[in-house]
């Protein structure tokens, strides 16, 4: 009688303990490692350069950058100390535009190609006789392909003949064409600086 109930208390004890080892399995979730979420970065590269050819062979734009992170459901790289050269029908003399973070967001059915730039946004280009034309803003969008930049921004253009603030602008780079934007409380003012006597 002893014996038996010693074997069923210790029966009991291993039941009990394989109940509860049960229990704790079926609460703690198998850890197959980090879940992905469906907008986790796909692809990332440092020091990462991007070069789009025109139909003629020749360099339309480059896209330079620190740190390039690509996600997956909305198809956005995000640009960490973006550069961005614009070659144009003018391989020699591209404009480059610098900012402190950006994000490209390619080309659809919907959209050509842009490149979204905020921070120390900074545009300049000059010609082989000197000529300049430099471009400070908070942010700027630019279409690559049409070689088109705005913002809506306060911005500053110097050049060799002056400088004109503005509310915004609209740039046809390409053409060296800009229409400014004013508004309330900032207008468009040109200061032109003397000529130089030859």
């Amino acid at each position: 009688m002893h014996i038996t109930r010693n074997i069923l208390l210790i029966s009991l004890i291993v039941l009990f303990a394989a109940v509860t080892n049960w229990l704790i399995d079926q609460q703690e979730p198998l850890d197959d490692g980090p879940s992905i979420g469906p907008n986790d970065p796909d692809l990332y590269m440092l020091n990462a350069k991007i070069t789009q050819f025109a139909t003629n062979g020749g360099r339309q734009h480059e896209i330079i950058a620190s740190r390039l992170t690509h996600f997956p459901l909305t198809d956005m790289t995000a640009l960490i100390s973006p550069e961005v050269k614009l070659f144009a029908h003018n391989a020699t003399n591209p404009w480059k535009i610098t900012a402190d973070n950006g994000r490209l967001l390619p080309e659809s059915q919907l959209r050509d190609e842009i490149v979204e730039l905020w921070d120390n946004v900074a545009a300049e280009k000059t010609d082989l006789q000197g000529e300049f034309i430099k471009i400070k803003t908070t942010s700027l969008t630019i279409y690559p392909g049409q070689d088109f930049a705005e913002t809506d921004q306060m911005v500053t253009i110097d050049g060799v003949g002056g400088r004109t603030s503005a509310a915004g602008m609209q740039a046809y780079l390409n053409e060296g064409r800009f229409l400014f934007v004013s508004d309330e409380t900032n207008k468009v003012i040109t200061t032109l600086l003397p000529v130089k006597a030859l």
